[in-house]
């Protein structure tokens, strides 16, 4: 690997520790006090990749840092899903 290729190597990975850093800190300020989550993975994920311009590996890095940060591990139980179907009455 040439030198050139080992800087950009350095660049990019340096980049993607901060989108990471970036949705860790964004979802830790969701985590304070206790609070329930708000929203699916799934849907946090789509809000951090629009407004946060990051993508799944650096969402699932900073999910996996602010769960860790905050010690908040229920945040890793799913939500339950909303049923689609109506139920009869």
């Amino acid at each position: 690997m040439s030198a050139d290729e080992e800087d950009v190597r350095k660049v990019s990975a340096a980049a993607a520790v901060e989108r990471a850093a970036r949705c860790r800190d964004w979802l830790k300020t969701l985590m304070l006090a206790g609070a329930p989550k708000p929203a699916t993975k799934d849907e946090l994920f789509a809000w951090a990749k629009e407004n946060l311009d990051v993508n799944r590996s650096n969402f699932d890095t900073g999910w996996d840092w602010a769960i860790w940060d905050m010690k908040r591990e229920d945040w890793y139980v799913p939500l339950p899903h909303k049923s689609k179907r109506k139920r009869p009455s």
